[in-house]
């Protein structure tokens, strides 16, 4: 039987360290965390039940993560599947095994929000919304603690990822 192909993930994860104008691509997806965050900043948090708004944080947060992993030499194509993919809580349990602690102060709330968040992240809840399914769930994730959490981690790491590509 033949080599498997890659996922189109992996495909565009292998762009990784081409530079384009000086920069390496890795570091530089904490421009498009920031963009999602943005964007989960905009929408109106009024609303009970928010799923785009909730997978809008939840991506800036994947990708700050994975900007953190690359500066320490994690491949994107390592991340774009596997164990890490959209798994949060194994994004977050490497980058702190990875020294994350060191140079961003997530606080406790924070922490248990991204892994309350990781299932249903995951698993697409946000991005498919079922009500049956999303009530089999123990509790919808605070997005604004969502969002706090990316603005930590954008904000703080946006510098370190921008003097390394």
């Amino acid at each position: 039987m033949g080599k498997k192909s890659p996922t189109s993930a992996r495909k565009h994860a292998a762009v990784e360290n081409l530079e384009i104008a000086g920069m390496r691509f890795g570091p530089t997806i904490i421009l498009i965390a920031e963009d999602f965050l943005s964007a989960a900043k905009a929408l109106d948090g009024r609303a009970r039940w928010t799923p785009a708004r909730t997978f809008l944080a939840c991506r800036a947060v994947e990708l700050s993560l994975k900007a953190f992993l690359t500066l320490q030499g994690i491949t994107l194509e390592t991340l774009t599947g596997g164990r890490y993919s959209h798994d949060l809580e194994s994004l977050l349990w490497e980058a702190d095994k990875q020294g994350l602690g060191s140079s961003v102060n997530l606080d406790t709330e924070m922490r248990a929000e991204i892994v309350r968040a990781s299932p249903y992240y995951a698993e697409k809840v946000f991005e498919y919304p079922a009500l049956v399914e999303a009530a089999a769930y123990p509790k919808w994730p605070e997005t604004d603690r969502l969002i706090a959490a990316g603005e930590v981690l954008v904000t703080t790491l946006r510098p370190q990822c921008m003097a390394a590509a």
